[in-house]
């Protein structure tokens, strides 16, 4: 029974605080990252850029008249673009919080070292 509180609070605490680091730029970043793609993945199925790019010069509507042509295509343009925009912030902004995740550790060790 004493073998098991001494493992229970004492080494388990000690192990959990030292392998801390190394899971964290390791299995951990590894998992951010494949996380990070999924979401950037999800982001351009979700805005449907694949599919804009390629009906960028098909007209809207089946509406094939010189002047549909016309309208569909600026129309599609101003959708892209929009989208484009859209996108280049969702990356921006997954980017960033990945950016936290890995530099997050040591602002708390720095912030902890201020106050000591």
């Amino acid at each position: 029974m004493s073998i098991f509180i001494l493992k229970s609070f004492i080494f388990d605490p000690i192990f959990t605080v030292l392998y801390f680091p190394f899971w964290w730029y390791g299995p951990g970043l590894l998992k951010r990252a494949k996380g990070l793609a999924k979401r950037i993945k999800n982001l351009s199925h979700d805005l449907a850029l694949k599919i804009m790019f390629i009906n960028l010069l098909r007209p809207m509507f089946g509406e094939y008249s010189r002047s549909g042509r016309i309208i569909s295509f600026f129309m599609r343009c101003v959708l892209l673009i929009w989208r484009l925009i859209l996108f280049s912030l969702g990356v921006i902004f997954f980017v960033l919080l990945f950016l936290i995740w890995i530099f997050l550790p040591l602002i708390a060790i720095w912030q902890i070292k201020g106050f000591l």
